[in-house]
């Protein structure tokens, strides 16, 4: 019975360890939102995670013809990335916000958000960079890309799990076959 209640605690025990939390960073918001009709192309666009953004995210700004209008200067400022956009090359129609972060788990989050400059749209404010906007111009080809899995301790603690249980069974059949033993002996 004694081998069987330091089974049981040793479980719970093992149980009782907090694992970490596996779910994946998600979109909050975006700046302009998704399906937004604007009378102007803002200076700068964002989006919003639900959890710290880790290095390396991609942010564009992209017209109906594919052309990219944002200047590549891309901040990640904790939950939020930012880039600006050359408002002086805009013309009014649909445009694609296009990202990519990774977030501070690891987990890729790409998509995008789609919105609209109405007609007679122009700068709300001028662009510094808008002398030298014509040359900078790219065109963009989106691939979309399968989020990868990170969960990269998951391994980690199923390989932690089964050491446990294993040493946890070696210790209960032992115990269980000293008290055997020793029942016999009385």
């Amino acid at each position: 019975m004694r081998s069987f209640v330091l089974g049981l605690v040793a479980t719970l025990a093992l149980l009782a360890v907090p694992t970490p939390a596996l779910a994946h960073a998600s979109v909050e918001s975006s700046d302009p939102a998704d399906g937004a009709t604007l009378s102007a192309l803002p200076q700068t666009v964002s989006v919003t995670l639900n959890e710290e953004i880790g290095s390396g995210a991609v942010l564009r700004v992209i017209d109906s013809s594919g052309t990219r209008l944002d200047d590549g200067e891309v901040t990640v400022a904790g939950r939020r990335v930012l880039v600006g956009v050359r408002t002086a090359d805009a013309e009014p129609g649909a445009y694609r916000l296009v990202y990519r972060v990774v977030s501070a788990d690891g987990h890729a989050v790409s998509g995008q958000v789609g919105f609209t400059v109405s007609a007679g749209a122009s700068a709300s404010e001028p662009s510094a960079s808008a002398g030298t906007s014509g040359s900078s111009q790219d065109d963009v080809t989106i691939t979309e890309v399968e989020d990868e899995p990170t969960q990269k301790w998951a391994p980690l603690w199923v390989l932690g799990f089964l050491v446990i249980s294993s040493a946890l069974i070696v210790y209960i059949v032992k115990a269980g076959l000293t008290s055997a033993d020793g029942e016999d002996e009385a």
